[in-house]
């Protein structure tokens, strides 16, 4: 099932390169990749980012991370919390458009939480 969801995710979004559910600790559950970027690699890059982020944002702004965004020169990287131990992370072109990312995640947020047995 997650894979259909984040197919559908995927394909109806123009410039992803890389749509993935991840765990606290790197470790993905699923995935459709259209890049020659190493998945587990930039998953386990970003659970470890998460970590310090969390803390951040808890003790200085006194509430959690939901959703990040950071663009580089030619790619956005997209967070998107599902809970504390489930996120996403989609990979784009620079000219994707984030809103539609945005909008077909939270479209599609509930099915991937009953998944996940997270509701």
């Amino acid at each position: 099932m997650f894979n259909k969801v984040l197919k559908h995710i995927f394909d109806s979004v123009e410039g992803i390169k890389l749509l993935a559910i991840f765990d606290k600790d790197g470790f993905i559950v699923d995935k459709v990749d259209n890049s020659e970027r190493n998945a587990d690699e930039l998953t386990a890059e970003f659970s470890s980012v998460l970590r310090y982020i969390d803390k951040v944002t808890t003790s200085l702004v006194t509430s959690d991370m939901n959703r990040m965004m950071l663009e580089c020169e030619t790619e956005m990287f997209y967070l998107y919390k599902l809970n504390a131990d489930y996120y996403i992370v989609a990979v784009l072109d620079i000219y994707a458009l984030i809103g539609k990312l945005k909008f077909a995640i939270q479209l599609f947020e509930h099915q991937l939480r009953q998944e996940l047995d997270i509701e």
